[in-house]
């Protein structure tokens, strides 16, 4: 029977910045896959050059994440220092802040790559966090469960594909309030050329859902976490 690993993980402040933005730098709600795949390489260990190898240790793992609360929303203003000619100049941009955010992060993978990641986050090699170095995170339950087959209703998690253009029944309730589903293109890994500077790969496109509102689409196959439904998104 196939296994995965469930992490629970808290953070008083997170931003994932969607990758295009510049000087206002929204945020994501939940961590996208690369983020999934780094804080699990960041608690084993792996340098970046090995982390996003080819031959890397983490190349057949499976992602998901499920959203546990509601998180505060902020904006904050900050300041890039820049060099123009002999002159330096400070530029301001905007930042999304994700505030009191709690998250399970679900990975499936071979029953030895498990085992190491379950005993990886309980002690990790490196400070992990959630965006931005200094946005640590701190780490809740750490369990292998059984992956059981869930069912075809989703909230607050990831799906692979546009929302849009599926065939989707809400399940609508009296006095419900939510923000509609994002959909974004993301990459799936990185590229690292001679000077470490990471080009992305496997550009694909995602549906981020709310917690507030459920989402039935018959059509696609769940798995259950912690009596949660989700998919993988990275496969």
């Amino acid at each position: 029977m196939e296994r995965i690993l469930c992490v629970t993980v808290k953070a008083p402040v997170a931003s994932f910045r969607r990758p295009l933005d510049h000087n206002y730098q929204r945020t994501l709600p939940m961590p996208p896959p690369t983020t999934l795949l780094g804080i699990a390489g960041a608690a084993l260990g792996l340098s970046d050059q090995k982390l996003w190898a080819h031959d890397s240790p983490l190349r057949d793992i499976k992602v998901s994440v499920l959203m546990n609360i509601v998180p505060g929303h902020a904006r904050d203003m900050w300041t890039l220092l820049k060099i123009k000619g002999n002159k330096m100049e400070r530029s301001p941009y905007m930042r999304e802040l994700l505030f009191s955010v709690s998250y399970t992060l679900i990975y499936s993978g071979s029953e030895e790559l498990l085992k190491q990641l379950e005993q990886a986050f309980k002690d990790p090699a490196y400070a992990l966090s959630l965006g931005r170095e200094d946005e640590l995170l701190s780490i809740g339950e750490v369990a292998i469960e059984a992956m059981n087959i869930g069912e075809s209703y989703f909230r607050g998690t990831v799906l692979p594909g546009d929302i849009r253009q599926m065939q989707i029944r809400p399940v609508l309730k009296s006095g419900i309030c939510f923000e509609p589903p994002l959909v974004e293109t993301l990459p799936l890994g990185f590229e690292l050329d001679k000077k470490r500077l990471r080009q992305p790969r496997n550009p694909v496109t995602l549906s981020f859902l709310p917690l507030e509102l459920e989402i039935e689409i018959p059509d696609l196959p769940a798995y259950q976490c912690q009596g949660r439904n989700y998919v993988w998104i990275n496969s």
